[in-house]
């Protein structure tokens, strides 16, 4: 019995000695000075590279930094390779999301800083407006109108599609008579506004 009792003395002593002796082991991994040369690294911290804020397992960032620059390196690895990878896959590159998409290490002044490693955080991309295909239809008959005219008198027909800008279409001496205006041209806007001025 006694025998036994030594057995089990033993045997629970080496198990918390082993314990106690790989936990700093485990948690090691994470190099706190890599956090400042990433840009805005700070943000984010370890957790930028690891899965856990104490280290450890590397993240889809970690790996792709790993594969930059060795285990315990302290050189620099943030370069313009580096942030033109897209390491979560969420349609951004690690510079979009860093805050400097060229990588020259500058950051660009108002950029939203997302997490490189999570693909449901990135940055929020401008929607370009979508500009509507105009179906202008050309009218069965060209558009005419009347005016009343004095005999030698010089008429300028103009027109214009914002009331702003008019533009000359033909001069028509009158003839003492009413005239008929009648627009042949393509249409070119969904409206257009006419007037008849008097050239002087």
């Amino acid at each position: 019995m006694k025998h036994l009792k030594r057995k089990l003395t033993v045997s629970f002593n080496i198990t918390l000695f082993v314990s106690v002796y790989f936990l700093p082991i485990t948690l090691s991994n994470a190099r706190p000075w890599r956090v400042e040369q990433i840009p805005n690294g700070n943000k984010f911290g370890c957790l930028s590279c690891h899965n856990s804020s104490y280290g450890g397992s590397l993240n889809s960032f970690g790996l792709s930094v790993e594969s930059v620059v060795g285990r315990g390196s302290r050189a620099s690895f943030w370069n313009s390779v580096l942030a033109a990878k897209d390491s979560d896959g969420d349609g951004s590159s690690n510079g979009e999301e860093l805050g400097d998409p060229d990588g020259d290490g500058k950051s660009t002044d108002g950029a939203e800083i997302t997490n490189p490693s999570n693909p449901e955080s990135k940055p929020q991309k401008p929607v370009e407006p979508v500009v509507p295909e105009l179906d202008i239809q050309k009218s069965k008959s060209p558009f005419s109108f009347n005016f009343e005219t004095v005999k030698g008198q010089k008429y300028e027909v103009q027109a214009t599609n914002d009331l702003r800008n008019w533009n000359l279409v033909v001069t028509i001496e009158g003839t003492g008579l009413e005239i008929m205006f009648t627009d042949y041209r393509e249409a070119l806007f969904l409206r257009q506004f006419y007037r008849v001025k008097v050239k002087n």
